[in-house]
């Protein structure tokens, strides 16, 4: 039971204590992740490499591990950026799009698919007129004004 809360403890310490939730994982939801660690100390990653990118995030299930009752405790998520490695000139880069993606699993809840949040969430980035100063696309913008031209066939 001991190593089970341990890969567990939002089931063994707060749910079932009856408290409500805001998820943060870091294995989905920290957007600093995968830059390299900022302090030399001889290894080129950080403690929470590699970067989560946008479909990792997306494939996030806040309710792994709970029951219904559990699930219900659940109020939201939060993208976390610790700020050793960004400013206003990469801000809107590190965010966008992992943080639509995020928005989209805790309204929607989880379970989507990515190949059908593609085309929102490209919709909305550029939409947004994000993708202007972003820069950063999910995809090649060929590729968005022609959904589903892109795809790969099934294996």
């Amino acid at each position: 039971m001991a190593y089970e809360c341990y890969r567990q403890w939002i089931r063994c310490v707060i749910a079932d204590k009856g408290l409500r939730i805001i998820r943060a994982d870091a294995d989905y939801l920290y957007l600093d992740c995968g830059g390299g660690d900022w302090m030399i100390n001889g290894e080129a990653t950080s403690w929470c490499d590699p970067f989560k990118t946008w479909q990792r995030t997306y494939s996030f299930d806040p309710t792994a591990g709970l029951s219904e009752e559990q699930a219900e405790l659940i109020v939201g998520g939060q993208q976390l950026l610790w700020s050793e490695q960004s400013s206003p000139a990469n801000l809107d880069t590190i965010v966008w799009p992992r943080a639509a993606a995020s928005a989209e699993v805790f309204w929607t809840g989880a379970g989507g698919n990515g190949s059908d949040a593609l085309p929102r969430l490209q919709e909305w980035l550029i939409g947004s007129g994000s993708v202007v100063s972003v820069r950063s696309l999910l995809q090649p913008m060929w590729c968005a004004l022609r959904p589903g031209e892109c795809d790969l066939p099934p294996n």
